[in-house]
């Protein structure tokens, strides 16, 4: 098995989900005082781009509007936001990227530390079978009516936790991957990108940009039209063809 991994947040989507899913749950009237909502929500996003967040701190803030609420529900608010906020921000040449990768007979795999009620809508819009994301709780009721907790549980795939939550996975499936390769624009992702065979930075933060650019590893810079993938520009495409 040869493994292509990819981020989701500014690496195939040009932004970040759970933001723009904020934005939305204020609409839908699910946050009482959005003003204090947002302020924290973007000093938390701040401290994310610091390589500082505290992800069980923005969990229980950002997942709290979800408590009691039926997950059959939500799914389908999730999917209105998928298909109007997101599906039309996913960069062209991630599409080209993912495709070629297909062609190359690797297994596609989305990891994120975006909560899965996000993380898998838009998996399988792009066609991403296996998903490791932050794991919601759930409460299960009679006649299937299954609700949120508003909580999360399992190890976080943030920072060091994507190794540890791929590393499970990997025992799980009772593979050991011939090469890995890993798609991501951030600082956090370090961990995951110095563990994997082909390192490749996209849209990079400064920090990665830097890592990558002494560590020698590929960039690719999606913002800009002249950089789309094809399938003879895939990291490590000459070792297996």
């Amino acid at each position: 098995m040869r493994l292509a991994l990819f981020d989701l947040d500014d690496t195939l989507l040009d932004g970040d989900c759970s933001d723009r899913w904020n934005l939305w749950m204020i609409e839908q009237g699910w946050i009482s005082d959005a003003e204090a909502f947002m302020a924290r929500a973007e000093q938390m996003h701040q401290a994310y781009h610091a390589g500082k967040l505290k992800l069980e701190e923005y969990l229980a803030m950002t997942l709290a509007p979800l408590r009691g609420r039926r997950v059959k529900d939500v799914q389908k608010e999730v999917e209105r936001f998928v298909a109007t906020h997101l599906q039309p921000r996913i960069f062209e040449q991630a599409w080209a990227c993912l495709e070629a990768h297909r062609q190359a007979g690797d297994t596609l795999v989305l990891i994120s530390a975006s909560s899965r009620h996000l993380v898998e809508p838009i998996a399988t819009t792009l066609g991403i079978e296996h998903v490791l994301a932050v794991e919601l709780s759930v409460e299960h009721g009679i006649n299937e009516d299954a609700r949120y907790t508003g909580g999360s549980e399992g190890i976080f795939s943030y920072r060091g936790g994507k190794v540890l939550r791929l590393k499970q996975w990997l025992a799980e499936q009772q593979v050991i991957p011939s090469h890995t390769t890993f798609y991501s624009d951030s600082r956090n992702d370090l961990p995951l990108l110095q563990y994997v065979d082909c390192p490749v930075a996209v849209n990079p933060d400064p920090v990665l940009a830097e890592v990558a650019s002494v560590e020698g590893w590929r960039r690719l810079d999606w913002r800009t039209p002249t950089s789309a993938s094809s399938p003879n520009a895939l990291p490590g495409k000459s070792a297996h063809v």
